[in-house]
């Protein structure tokens, strides 16, 4: 029954719904007896959904990719990457995560002696058993809260992106080009030509290059962006592909080969980069050079500018007030 006021004046609650224990009580205000109901159900709320919910995470990362996850571009991957958690965490039932066994089981990963996960993936990884949990309930498949949804991630110290020098990048592609398979120079190319990721460049089609642009789709954001390019490279490109129907792939996979040949090189890349240094090298150099940061998004195809404000630091104008008005530059 709802809160109501008897002929005494005072309010009262009278819960007798199935699988609780009954109760009624009387309070002086109302707003006493609305909040002992409101606390009376939430607690006694979740032992009925966990009795009548008890799947296990594996089974709810099943649901969760057949109704969601199969949409995803990097769907197949992340589906593997939970599995892989739920089997660590004993493939408990769902509802009874607790944020203290998601944080023991981040503690293991983050500091066992063998090749311990590092910071950045175990955050990934937090991220993508939160968003199944969101998503299901969005989908009003679970009726529960994420159990993990205020665990904080770990703090990460922002580090500078790394990028190639100019003698490196020469160096670099004298080596691609040697290389048996030509399509490791091409991709190369138009990587640190449009900021393309690698992916972006090595599954392009011919239909894709036109009028002295290439379109990139099926990206990371999920929208198709266009890029110019130098009109001496655009026409030897076209050469490259002129035996091409449209919907051919222009080259062939190259990702292993650009590895080999980056370590054959000499060049020490940034950790964790491979191929991404690519890309950082066309965004620092398009700043460093005056480029504007709002285009270098758009390039890029950053959804978010805090993205692309990572390179903002090697704008040569920079925070160069910290020059002019320092305390010293009076004296």
């Amino acid at each position: 029954m709802a809160v109501k006021q008897n002929q005494e004046g005072k309010w009262c609650v009278q819960i007798d719904r199935k699988g609780m224990p009954r109760v009624r009580k009387s309070f002086q205000s109302q707003q006493d007896a609305e909040r002992f109901e409101r606390e009376y159900l939430l607690a006694n709320q979740k032992p009925l959904i966990a009795s009548a919910d008890q799947r296990t995470l594996l089974e709810l990362i099943g649901v969760w990719y057949r109704y969601h996850g199969v949409n995803l571009s990097d769907g197949v991957a992340r589906l593997s990457i939970l599995e892989q958690m739920a089997n660590d965490l004993g493939n408990i039932p769902a509802i009874n995560l607790t944020p203290e066994q998601f944080l023991e089981y981040r503690f293991n990963c983050t500091h066992r002696e063998v090749e311990p996960v590092t910071a950045k993936t175990i955050n990934n990884r937090h991220g993508y058993l939160a968003a199944v949990y969101r998503r299901l309930r969005k989908l009003k498949i679970i009726h529960y809260e994420c159990p993990i949804a205020e665990t904080d991630m770990i703090k990460i110290h922002e580090r500078m992106l790394g990028y190639l020098s100019v003698n490196q990048i020469n160096k670099l592609f004298s080596y691609l080009k040697a290389s048996r398979n030509e399509s490791v120079w091409w991709i190369a190319q138009v990587c640190i030509r449009t900021g393309a990721r690698w992916g972006e460049a090595e599954t392009l089609r011919r239909k894709q290059l036109h009028n002295g642009k290439l379109t990139f789709e099926f990206t990371k954001s999920k929208k198709i962006r266009t890029v110019p390019l130098d009109p001496i490279f655009y026409a030897d490109l076209l050469e490259f592909t002129k035996y091409k129907n449209p919907d051919d792939r222009i080259f062939i996979d190259a990702r292993k080969q650009f590895g080999r040949i980056a370590d054959k090189s000499g060049i020490n890349l940034p950790a964790g980069q491979s191929t991404h240094v690519l890309r950082h090298s066309f965004a620092s150099y398009f700043i460093m050079n005056g480029g504007n940061i709002l285009t270098l998004q758009k390039i890029l195809g950053h959804s978010d500018i805090k993205m692309t404000m990572r390179y903002a630091h090697l704008a040569p104008d920079h925070l160069l007030d910290a020059v002019k008005f320092n305390p010293m530059a009076s004296l």
